[in-house]
């Protein structure tokens, strides 16, 4: 796959970009540089991309709804070498989620990675954000740089940032300040990127689509809020404790009294007096917070669960893997299904199973419980291999939780089976026997259902799927 197929591909609007890239003297590469001056439109671009590639896109406002770790950054820092057009944006279920222009030359196989597209603003802002020092010491640099080292120094290369930061330790870049102190002097332009969503948004995804899986630790920011707010709320209760102080004193006067009870009365009010009160009970539970993905916490709202009134596909073909499995265990399996749609409808407003064929290259609904109203086309097949939210779990194995990136194998697949409304939010774990993929079990949900509780129950219940089903 070359890696100037784009350019091929958009050479008739990209005449003379070679001389004036080679003039610019930019650092970017010929892509970024064309995308960023506006020589290519970043939409047109992504949507081809998209289809040559074979890669999901990360939509813009994912950036705004969640912020990049510092920290996380700085543990892979040294992974390979990263730039405004190819980052780490955050970890999933044990993958890292690498938003880029183009799929990276010589990537690292291990650890496991996820590559999304992205559109180079917004790349470009998250790099700026996580480099505050650069991007605030360049143009200083520019002005203050000397005539000796302008002279001495090779041609190309440009010692005027290393001798700002010289002076200004505060706003150099090392892995001990990623993520520790915030630097004071960083634009407030640069803020944005860490926006809390709105009520009026989506909400996320994936991951994403990060993600994010996408674990994208974005509460890391979200606590020290929560803490100065109960501190505050301890120091009014301090300033306003003198009614305290009055009861107090009255004790205080009426206990001479207690000198003419008997020896037994008093000696039984002292008694109680000791007795410390009774520790609070323990909640083993965490906080309905603790579980939340997003910058704001969304709180754990269980749904009332129910016995699941399922429907198996009657027009699903023998050559799909549950199908086969099926007909060695048909009891087992319909009562399996019940029970797993029923879990199902503690975090998921309606619940479904799909099943793959043997190829692995497409995938139809299996069974579903009785929310679903309305289907068009219950026999409807969705590819495996084209952007989507299914090709996703495919190509990983591992489960989408998040919010629906639009295209056209996930509108179409709500088109078919949600009447054509987007669900705030969808969960997909994958269903595997013996190592191979069979299936996906799929939830859609309210935007509260993005935390960890809803997505650790759709991977145990799909594992507990297959739990004694003859393959």
């Amino acid at each position: 796959m070359s890696i100037h197929a784009w350019f091929e591909h958009f050479k008739e609007q990209l005449q003379g970009l070679n001389e004036s890239f080679e003039q610019s003297g930019s650092n970017l590469s010929l892509l970024g540089y064309a995308l960023k001056e506006q020589r290519l439109s970043s939409e047109l671009y992504l949507n081809w991309a998209q289809d040559h590639y074979k890669l999901p896109k990360l939509q813009s406002r994912f950036f705004t709804e969640t912020s990049v770790s510092q920290e996380m950054f700085a543990k892979w820092a040294t992974h390979y070498p990263w730039s405004a057009e190819c980052l780490p944006v955050a970890e999933w279920d044990g993958s890292l989620i690498v938003a880029c222009l183009q799929p990276p030359q010589d990537f690292p196989q291990t650890p496991s990675a996820i590559l999304v597209l992205a559109h180079f603003d917004s790349l470009e802002q998250v790099w700026n954000q996580l480099h505050p020092a650069s991007a605030s010491a360049a143009p200083i640099a520019a002005t203050s740089s000397s005539p000796m080292v302008s002279e001495e120094a090779p041609e190309g290369m440009d010692f005027s940032v290393a001798t700002v930061a010289t002076q200004s330790p505060k706003d150099s870049f090392s892995f001990e300040d990623l993520g520790v102190a915030q630097n004071n002097n960083t634009p407030s332009s640069l803020e944005e990127i860490a926006l809390d969503p709105s009520p009026s948004e989506e909400g996320l995804d994936g991951l994403f689509d990060g993600p994010t899986v996408i674990r994208l630790e974005a509460l890391a920011a979200a606590e020290p809020a929560a803490e100065s707010s109960t501190s505050s709320e301890i120091v009014k209760f301090a300033e306003g404790s003198e009614p305290k102080t009055q009861v107090d004193e009255i004790v205080l006067q009426a206990e001479p009294v207690t000198e003419e009870l008997g020896p037994v009365a008093a000696a039984s009010d002292t008694a109680k007096k000791k007795i410390p009160p009774p520790p609070p009970p323990k909640n083993d539970s965490p906080p309905a917070f603790e579980d939340s993905f997003g910058n704001k916490p969304i709180p754990i709202v269980p749904r009332p669960a129910g016995v699941a009134r399922p429907t198996i596909n009657p027009v699903a073909l023998g050559n799909f893997a549950l199908e086969k499995v099926k007909k060695k265990n048909a009891v087992l399996l319909n009562e399996r299904v019940k029970h797993i749609l029923s879990e199902m409808k503690v975090h998921f407003e309606k619940s479904m199973i799909l099943t793959l064929d043997e190829q692995e290259t497409q995938l139809t609904a299996f069974a579903w419980d009785e929310n679903f109203q309305g289907m068009k086309d219950t026999s409807m097949r969705f590819p495996l291999r084209t952007p989507s939210i299914f090709n996703i779990v495919a190509s990983t194995q591992k489960p989408f939780h998040g919010y629906i990136s639009l295209n056209e194998i996930n509108e179409k697949f709500f088109e078919d089976w949600n009447q054509g409304r987007i669900p705030d939010h969808v969960t997909i774990s994958p269903i595997i026997i013996n190592e191979k993929l069979v299936g996906m079990l799929m939830g859609f949900a309210e935007k509260s259902a993005y935390n960890k509780t809803s997505l650790n129950l759709a991977e145990k219940l799909s594992v507990d799927f297959v739990k004694g089903l003859a393959a």
